[in-house]
């Protein structure tokens, strides 16, 4: 077997505005926008990467606080963040905080290698944002 990333998916709050955000602050552009068994679904793309959003209109839980913080959000099983590599860390972070994208923490250095730093979209959820 041979596999390579396709998309991840994320649950939001407002499917018109966390589309507009990953626009506008990550420059991802949208691909496909449909509904299906109630649900509201956004495929972004930037690249080869995708990004799947859900919104059901009616019943969408709000993110636990729990995963809103970094180390909190470690402690617990499942999926924990998607990490997206650029060229040059501290100019994306400049960049960035010139589009009032809210910083979770200071810039750290991976135990592999590479520096990061998290950031949250608008739905709190967390995205590294890595340079190797």
């Amino acid at each position: 077997m041979n596999f390579k990333p396709h998309h991840i998916a994320f649950t939001v709050d407002d499917i018109v505005e966390s589309t507009k955000w990953y626009s506008e602050k990550l420059g991802f552009q949208t691909v496909h926008n449909y509904e299906r068994n109630g649900m509201q679904i956004a495929l972004l793309k930037q690249g080869d990467f995708k990004i799947e959003l859900f919104h059901f209109p009616d019943n969408t839980s709000p993110l636990p606080e729990a995963d809103k913080n970094l180390m909190k959000n470690l402690h617990t099983i499942g999926t924990k963040h998607i990490c997206l590599e650029v060229d040059d860390l501290d100019t994306t972070i400049i960049e960035l905080k010139e589009k009032r994208v809210e910083f979770a923490t200071e810039i750290d250095t991976a135990g592999f290698g590479g520096r990061y730093v998290f950031i949250k979209d608008c739905n709190d959820i967390l995205i590294e944002i890595y340079q190797s």
